[in-house]
């Protein structure tokens, strides 16, 4: 048994991450919004630096996983896009949104309408998207299940999978600075 006492403090500046120490990043998902205006979102990050490897020292490190709030404005949407390594999960907390499941190597999308509350978890391997149909901001909850989920990657000859490959060695060079 230990006798040094529990440092609560120590532990809540490790593991809580408060609403009102975050942000909204409108600039994170940039890149994709110059290719396509449609595609404007913003993330707030909680646990780990996620997909995207920005440096954010205001999260929680991740052991296991990474976990995000986004909010997708009305008529707008998140493009198809497939993590090789990870499952993603959606968990809609406010308003609705349309979820976009292709298979890789098919051209039909599936189209999946999800209302609050409502989940969706996306296996690695699957290109999955969201759009967002309604008058109103959707705010969802993003998952991902690894600590540094490898860069997803977009369709085959489009433009955003074109940007990406040129973006993949600006984010090595991130995740390996720390």
């Amino acid at each position: 048994m230990s006798t040094e006492k529990f440092d609560l403090a120590g532990f809540e500046k490790k593991y809580v991450a408060r609403l009102k120490d975050r942000t909204l990043d409108w600039n994170v998902l940039k890149f994709q919004e110059e290719v396509d205006p449609s595609y404007k979102r913003a993330q707030m990050r909680y646990i780990g630096r996620g997909a995207t490897a920005n440096n954010d020292a205001n999260v929680i490190q991740a052991e296991h996983f990474t976990l995000s709030t986004m909010v997708l404005p009305a008529g707008c949407q998140g493009p198809l896009h497939l993590h090789d390594d990870v499952e993603e999960v959606f968990f809609v907390i406010k308003g609705s949104i349309t979820a976009l499941i292709q298979e890789e190597g098919s051209d039909e999308v599936h189209e999946i309408v999800l209302n609050e509350r409502d989940c969706i978890s996306s296996p690695p391997g699957v290109y999955r998207g969201l759009r967002n149909d309604s008058d109103e901001e959707a705010l969802m909850l993003v998952m991902l299940g690894a600590v540094k989920p490898n860069l997803p990657t977009y369709p085959k000859g489009s433009a955003l999978e074109e940007l990406r490959i040129k973006r993949a060695k600006e984010r090595e060079a991130i995740i390996n600075a720390k």
